[in-house]
Parts: structure tokens; sequence; C-alpha cells
């Protein structure tokens, strides 16, 4: 959305009407106007006056409006059925079929669309309502709310969806009450009722269920909390609390630690419980710490059986 301070207003138009008392004015015909550094053009527009000091309170523009705003490098456009300037509470409100995008040397670097999408200029916040699409990069997110708060250059620092929340990037999915993005920390945290479905670069599928789980881009890591449930492979795991380590270098899955009373069994007959238990993936060994209970189907080759280290 839109960004940046709004204040006074300039008006282009074929035909111009204002009615002083009624505290209305009435704009057709190539409509054009200038809101601080905003721009917006439509075929009609209508402004309502402040009763005492008649001064511009609120400007709406219909008929599929379009606004944008450049500055430096970057433009920001919005279009919508109907676009709303707050001139006193200085807030950009697009209603309907509202779609916002941000080019950077006329490339896309993001493109948001929603039933309703409302920027705040005092508090650089924006909020999208309703049918929530947002494209970013190779991402694609879904919601029935999002909420962006924007640095003073325009870009978002950190990025929450509300409700019915979803992140499709290539093969892989996560979804989520609630996904939460901070751009400062570099994570992304989802929570209530989570599912990740994560498929890495040589073919390696992750499913994870949890409360909530986490995404650190820095150190590489995916921690999974609350009733955790891992597919991988041939193997199920259950526990309270799951830490994933991405190798950097190719984007696989290095070992995943068990954090709590743990479970994980093996094409469903073989299985290993503790209190703490560490998978590593390549080469593909199981360390087992506390209490530790084993079942081992007799004869079978499993790696619970070759490479398993046990420690009380």
């Amino acid at each position: 959305m839109l960004f940046g301070s709004v204040f006074a207003i300039q008006i282009e138009s074929q035909k111009q009407e204002i009615q002083m008392d009624k505290n209305k004015g009435y704009f057709t015909g190539d409509v054009k106007v200038q809101v601080g550094d905003v721009v917006v053009e439509s075929p009609k527009a209508d402004l309502e006056l402040e009763p005492k000091t008649k001064k511009p309170s609120l400007a709406t523009f219909l008929d599929k409006p379009y606004a944008h705003q450049i500055k430096n490098n970057k433009k920001h456009e919005v279009k919508a059925d109907i676009i709303k300037v707050s001139l006193i509470n200085k807030v950009i409100t697009a209603q309907g079929n509202a779609q916002t995008n941000v080019l950077q040397d006329k490339k896309p670097l993001i493109i948001i669309t929603a039933d309703e999408q409302e920027y705040d200029t005092n508090t650089n916040l924006m909020t999208a309502t309703g049918n929530v699409v947002i494209n970013y990069e190779d991402m694609t997110a879904t919601s029935d709310k999002a909420y962006a708060l924007l640095d003073k250059n325009g870009d978002v620092k950190n990025l929450k969806l509300s409700s019915h929340a979803t992140i499709k990037q290539n093969k892989s999915i996560i979804k989520g009450d609630n996904i939460q993005y901070s751009k400062l920390r570099r994570d992304i945290i989802v929570s209530g009722n989570t599912i990740s479905d994560v498929t890495f670069e040589n073919g390696d599928r992750v499913i994870i269920n949890a409360r909530t789980q986490q995404y650190n881009q820095g150190d590489n890591t995916m921690m999974a909390a609350g009733a955790v449930h891992i597919s991988y492979a041939d193997y199920i795991a259950d526990g309270p609390k799951a830490v994933m380590h991405i190798n950097p270098k190719n984007n696989k899955p290095q070992k995943i630690i068990f954090m709590g009373r743990s479970k994980i069994v093996e094409k469903g007959v073989n299985s290993v419980e503790a209190d703490r238990i560490t998978m590593t993936m390549e080469p593909k060994t199981f360390q087992a710490e506390g209490k530790v209970k084993s079942n081992i189907e007799q004869g079978s080759k499993n790696k619970f059986n070759d490479e398993m280290e046990f420690k009380l």
C-alpha cells in the first residue's frame, strides 16, 4: 500500500462543483488528485469538507481509480473499485478487488490482492482483509487477513498472516492459524494447528505437525513444539519438541534432535523411545539418551539395530 505523509490536496478535473452548504465537492472527467506525494487518478471523485473549518476531510475516488507514488527507485501502485483518502487521519483505503504492487526498477517486488486494503501513513501499517494473496519472489502466501509493517523506504519489516494462513514455496507448504515473518530476525513463526510439508532439493520430504513451528533462516533450523508429529522417509516420530538442522551448503536436512520423552517408529515395527533422540541423516545414525526403550523385530535389517548408540 502507499506510504508517506499526506498533506495538501491538489485536484484537476474536467468539471468541479463545490457545495459549501452541504460540505461536499464533486469532480468528474479525468480526475487527478495529488495528496502529498501520492497521485490518484479516476473518472470520478467526491470530497467531504470538515463542517467547521471547511477544509477537505475525506476524498473518495470512484469507478476503478488508480493511485501511485514514486520514491527513490521504487513505485507503489494501488488499483481498486474505490479508493478513499482520509485527509485528517492520513489513512488510505482501497475497497473491492484491491491490488497493491511494489516495483523496483520496473520489476515487481511484491503483489498483494485482497477484498480491502488499508494503509495508515502515521504508523506505516498496512492491513489487508478478505481473500488475501501475497506474491513475493518465489513465495505465495494466503490468509483471511494480513498485516504488514513497512519501513521508511516502503520495505516490509514484519508480516503477519491471520486465520487460515498458508505459505507455498516451490514444492513446500506451511499452514497454521497465524504466520509471522520478521525481516530483522530472519525467521518465520507459525502457531495454531501448524503443518509443514517440506520437500528439499534432493527430494527428501518431511511432514511436521505441531502447535508451533519456527524457521530461522540465519542458523538454518526448523523448530517444532507441542504435540510434535514428524513423518520422514520410513520413520514416524512423536514428542514434545524437535529441532531440525538444515545444511546451508546443499539445503538438505542434516539432523533432527527430539527433546523430551520422544518415540521414533521405523516401518511401523521397530521403535525407540527416550528422553532425547538425535537422528542424523547422512550417514543415517541414531543416538538415544535417558530411560531408553527399544523394540527391534528379530532378524530385521534396520538402522536401529545396526547404527544406534544408547545412553542411559
